[in-house]
């Protein structure tokens, strides 16, 4: 999708840019299911596959070369697709093995990129470019049986994007960020139809989009009753973690300034929050939700970043990816796991080169 690769493209050439001192300009939340496989997709190259999370039987999924699978149903029985064509883009289920790839609603005339599941497996939300027609740009959710049932949470204004995070945990509310044409991003929160819209990031600080990994920018709680997010202050040029709560009281940073953060994703057991370190070392870190014990658990050489962890469904392990540069040049990559202690470091299996300069991305959740 073309503003969705503009946008990759801008917000950084990974992290290799980071490294360099520049700054991106968003995430969703992930819903676990049973605590099995993993499910991985890729832009440019496009693929999806999962994978046992001891790097066993990994089955690809969906049409080769046009498929980008970004997560599980709450149950763990199905995987959460996009398929790709020109000028458009549309969602599709399948078993974990690959096998029952089923497009939703293939007729609908909009584009429709599906992130996330509602809590009960019943709806998926997805945003729209406007590709066909700019007016229908924005936010939407459908029904996950058949991709019908089309609702409308919100409309982007010309130029803006919405990205959203995810369905809050009793699937009342969804997190999502609005980015204007300079890349600010504001935090909010609304009801599954757009209305009773709360806004959650302070005026200052723009919501971070890391562009190629949409959903790490920010999550809900276990409990709904708070939100963790990463975001930047242009005016100090420093990155932070925030938690605040669902009404938008309460704001707390949680990580210091000299540290950084780029990235956010609540703990299953709530009592954590692990996020990507920003800018000097590109490396996976957890803290408390009220900035105490922070961590570090990936210890690099400058060469190699590890960066958007998640977490495993019972909160014991972190799913992340590696990079590997030569200078600024992207050469590879691999998931790893590692315990939330740092210890059992793991690599699961290699991933080959992003295209960041076509807007490569990547995506990961952990059944």
């Amino acid at each position: 999708m073309r503003a969705i690769l503009l946008r990759m493209v801008l917000a950084v050439t990974a992290a290799a840019a980071l490294a360099a001192g520049g700054i991106a300009f968003a995430g969703a939340s992930i819903v676990p299911g049973r605590n099995g496989k993993i499910v991985v997709g890729q832009n440019f190259p496009n693929f999806g596959f999962t994978i046992n999370p001891n790097g066993s039987e990994r089955d690809a999924v969906g049409p080769p070369g046009s498929t980008t699978c970004t997560g599980w149903s709450p149950n763990g029985g199905k995987v959460l697709c996009n398929v790709w064509g020109q000028n458009h883009v549309q969602p599709a289920t399948a078993n974990p093995d690959g096998s029952g790839f089923r497009l939703l609603n293939p007729a609908r005339k909009l584009d429709l990129f599906c992130l996330s599941w509602s809590p009960d497996g019943r709806r998926l939300l997805c945003h729209s470019e406007g590709m066909l027609n700019p007016a229908q740009a924005g936010l939407y959710s459908i029904r996950a049986a058949d991709g019908r049932g089309l609702v409308r949470i919100t409309a982007s204004p010309s130029g803006f994007f919405d990205n959203g995070y995810g369905f809050s945990p009793n699937g009342s509310r969804v997190l999502y960020a609005r980015f204007d044409p300079h890349g600010h991003g504001v935090l909010f929160s609304a009801h599954g139809n757009g209305t009773g819209r709360v806004r959650l990031s302070p005026r200052r600080w723009s919501v971070i989009d890391l562009g190629f990994f949409d959903r790490s920018g920010a999550d809900w709680s276990p409990d709904g009753s708070r939100a963790a997010f990463a975001a930047f202050n242009p005016s100090v040029n420093k990155t932070a973690l925030f938690v605040v709560n669902a009404n938008g009281t309460g704001l707390r940073r949680v990580t210091p300034l000299s540290m950084g953060a780029i990235s956010a994703q609540w703990s299953p057991r709530g009592n954590l929050v692990t996020f990507t370190s920003c800018c000097t070392k590109i490396q996976v870190f957890v803290v408390n939700v009220n900035g105490g014990h922070l961590r570090q658990l990936t210890f690099t050489a400058n060469s190699v970043q590890s960066l958007t962890p998640v977490w495993s469904p019972d909160g014991r392990k972190i799913l992340f990816q590696r990079e590997f540069f030569q200078g600024q040049t992207p050469t590879g990559g691999a998931l790893y796991t590692i315990g939330r202690n740092g210890t059992g470091l793991f690599r699961v299996t290699k991933l080959p080169t992003f295209v960041f300069a076509r807007g490569g991305a990547f995506f990961y959740s952990w059944e």
